[in-house]
């Protein structure tokens, strides 16, 4: 597709300015800082707090991931349609209210209601965000663009979690309630500070399933879903080998933040580097790769040096996947569909999650066996990450001719 098709401007046809490209980043990291002063206390608070057990708090979490990426095609079409500045400022309102609900909730209807909203809100205001993205780089370098938007999403990362300890102990109301007022506050950045006819060209053929009978882009959101399945252990084995490596919760903490301030200090450079010397493909294919082997490292260099080292080797491999990925989705959208895109992006990498965390769960567990049998399961998470990397070398130069 040609350069000039990929051009964005506001519906008027003036080209956005770079203040509100500011403007989204600090959306960016109002809402990341909102995110994780909440989300990574909901199961303490679900299980100590309420005496929920655990198999209703796992039903909640997925009960909201199901909510937000289950629809995320269709709430994407809708934030084409009725332009990305509405539909972040309704989504990021609706997921305030999520979070309000989960914090006064004491009742498991209540709950469900809470965590049916959040992720609901998080539906409609995140392929709208990234749509908007797009709209804003025109002019710009996109993948510095997307790297900067994860360094400010990190940024949440790093700070959130800390805010959110602090409010909680006091009450958890207040880590809730305070979540919920960083939504509302993004509410106003948007409204005030986004391009009121910020939307893409061509409105009028935002049809629905637009992105879904892209076969190029079907092809490219196969090859993410595999992605996703490496970058899911994120959640699960990080964690987990991190947990039996140091000593309890604090170990773990210390490793995500430590991973966090990496990708703060790491990504522009890294990511500028890559863009310059290789095409998008290439730099995927190694994300992968890094990946796979920081999954694998962490399991058969059986120490804390070993966890460090495939720690900040699947940092390596976010930072030059995700947004990337994100820069090639904007290049393949159709011009007046390009939330649609993100949005279909959005329930791929849901699948591929959820693969990714099942089948990482029975690895895992194999990988408890004593000698060669322990082995073999962290083999696969590097056989993995070779896999995606032959797949994105194989899809070529993400182009239309491709």
């Amino acid at each position: 597709m040609a350069e000039g098709e990929h051009r964005r401007v506001t519906a008027r046809g003036r080209p956005p300015g770079r203040g509100a490209l500011w403007v989204l980043y600090a959306d960016t990291l109002t809402m990341a800082v909102g995110f994780y002063m909440l989300v990574p206390l909901l199961a303490y608070h679900f299980l100590q707090d309420l005496g929920l057990t655990v198999a209703v708090v796992g039903a909640l979490a997925a009960l909201r991931s199901a909510a937000q990426n289950g629809v995320m095609p269709l709430s994407g079409w809708v934030a084409d349609r009725i332009g990305y500045r509405r539909a972040i400022a309704g989504g990021v309102l609706v997921r305030a209210a999520g979070f309000a609900v989960l914090g006064s909730g004491v009742s498991v209807p209540w709950l469900v209601l809470g965590s049916v909203l959040a992720g609901l809100g998080g539906a409609l205001f995140h392929p709208a965000s990234y749509a908007a993205y797009t709209a804003l780089a025109a002019g710009h370098d996109s993948v510095r663009v997307y790297s900067t938007r994860e360094l400010f999403s990190n940024l949440g990362f790093v700070v959130g979690p800390m805010v959110g300890g602090l409010l909680a102990g006091v009450d958890f109301r207040w880590v809730a309630f305070g979540s919920a007022a960083l939504f509302v506050g993004a509410f106003v950045v948007t409204v005030v500070g986004l391009p009121g006819d910020l939307a893409p060209p061509g409105v009028e053929r935002a049809r629905l399933g637009a992105a879904l009978r892209d076969r190029t882009f079907v092809r490219f959101c196969a090859r993410a879903a595999m992605l996703w399945f490496l970058v899911s252990q994120l959640y699960l084995v990080v964690p987990v080998r991190a947990a039996a490596v140091l000593p309890g919760s604090v170990g773990v903490g210390l490793v995500y933040t430590a991973a966090a301030v990496f990708m703060v200090v790491v990504m522009l450079p890294l990511t500028g580097f890559a863009s310059r010397h290789l095409e998008p493909h290439r730099i995927l294919a190694l994300g992968g790769l890094a990946l796979g082997a920081g999954v694998a490292t962490m399991g058969l260099w059986d120490s804390v040096a070993g966890l460090l080292v495939g720690v900040l080797v699947f940092t390596v491999g976010q930072m030059l996947s995700q947004p990337v990925m994100n820069a090639v989705v904007s290049d393949l959208a159709d011009g007046g569909a390009v939330a649609s895109y993100f949005g279909a992006l959005g329930l791929a990498q849901a699948l591929g999650g959820i693969v990714g965390s099942t089948v990482g769960g029975l690895l895992y567990t194999a990988a408890a066996s004593p000698g060669p049998a322990g082995t073999w399961p962290w083999v696969v998470f590097l056989v993995a990450g070779i896999v995606v990397a032959v797949a994105f070398l194989r899809f070529g130069p993400t182009a239309r001719a491709a």
